[in-house]
């Protein structure tokens, strides 16, 4: 237990979140569109409107990626806006991306796998930006989506049932920790796993999510934490994985589909079986706690401290911070 916790507190992806903390000393926790407050540290802007929300997202690819892999660099830039929409309770509109290559082959694959993703997510590519006069490449993807009602970060509540949502079936990418479980879906196949966020937000029975980023499972679940100001207590062995990946790599791995849930446990049951009724697996892993902001990990009967996000901020930022900045402070 000790040398998993060792391991993922020291792993380069909590490290990249850390590198985060700095940026709210330059850009605000909350701005005002259209004199709407929008506050930032979700998987999605959220700017309110007449009819629900506009939501706004961009991601960048790893430049390993992108050089082994241009094609799959594509598919996955489509796939990781996607999710951000999707684990806001909404949909997306359109997608557009910036590209940086001297190499016109490179730029082929790369403009293949996101158009043929887009395709199979049902999100048109409107455009973007094109730049073969460059020394490097680099791949970014921004995206637009709409929603009724919101899942946000900052919602989770003490009490709630702490949920992970992942599909099993897929093969693993060991050189850049990716469990790529959607590349063989059908079109259909892949919407409907997604189309079950906006459906349970818009019937009321969830109201926070967060996509399982680059920062893998424990990383995501701090963001969260850190963003509603709670702790949880997470059962290691109740976390589902495949069989064939060894834990400390699944836990800092990205699932492609996976995300992380915080629901009021009267709805707990339901939320399950909508899930497994489409061949996921949605297992209650945890709960969230109040009276204090720390992350503990529990084997059996053995519970660790793995990290106090108000000692230790990760992203560094939270409902306190928001409440400063609404306040002038």
């Amino acid at each position: 237990m000790d040398d998993l916790i060792t391991a993922l507190r020291s792993s380069s992806r909590l490290a990249d979140k850390v590198n985060l903390r700095n940026l709210w000393d330059i850009i605000p926790g909350i701005c005002e569109v259209d004199g709407r407050n929008v506050i930032l540290g979700d998987d999605a802007a959220a700017i309110e409107t007449q009819d629900g929300y506009l939501l706004a997202a961009a991601e960048g690819v790893y430049p390993e990626l992108l050089k082994s892999n241009p094609y799959l660099a594509g598919r996955t830039s489509v796939l990781t806006n996607v999710s951000d929409i999707y684990a806001m309770g909404g949909r997306p509109i359109a997608i557009l991306d910036v590209l940086f290559s001297p190499n016109l082959e490179e730029v082929n694959d790369i403009v293949r796998g996101i158009k043929d993703n887009a395709y199979r997510y049902n999100v048109p590519l409107v455009g973007g930006h094109l730049n073969r006069k460059s020394d490097f490449s680099s791949l970014s993807v921004f995206i637009i989506g709409r929603a009724t009602r919101l899942l946000s970060s900052f919602n989770a509540q003490a009490g709630d049932d702490l949920v992970f949502v992942c599909s099993l079936d897929g093969k693993f990418h060991s050189g850049f920790n990716f469990w790529d479980s959607s590349s063989e879906l059908s079109s259909e196949d892949a919407l409907r796993q997604l189309e079950v966020f906006p459906r349970l937000a818009e019937e009321g029975k969830v109201d926070t999510a967060k996509d399982v980023s680059m920062a893998g499972l424990i990383g995501s679940v701090l963001m969260l934490l850190e963003c509603s100001k709670k702790g949880a207590e997470i059962q290691i062995e109740r976390i589902p994985k495949p069989y064939e990946i060894p834990l400390r790599d699944w836990l800092i791995t990205f699932p492609s589909y996976g995300f992380i849930l915080s629901i009021r446990p009267r709805h707990t049951a339901e939320v399950r079986s909508v899930f497994n009724s489409i061949n996921l697996t949605c297992e209650v892993i945890g709960q969230i706690i109040g009276g204090s902001n720390v992350l503990f990990v529990k084997n059996g009967a053995e519970k660790t401290l793995f990290w106090d996000t108000e000692a230790q901020p990760l992203i560094g930022i939270g409902k306190d911070r928001l409440n400063k900045v609404k306040n002038g402070e």
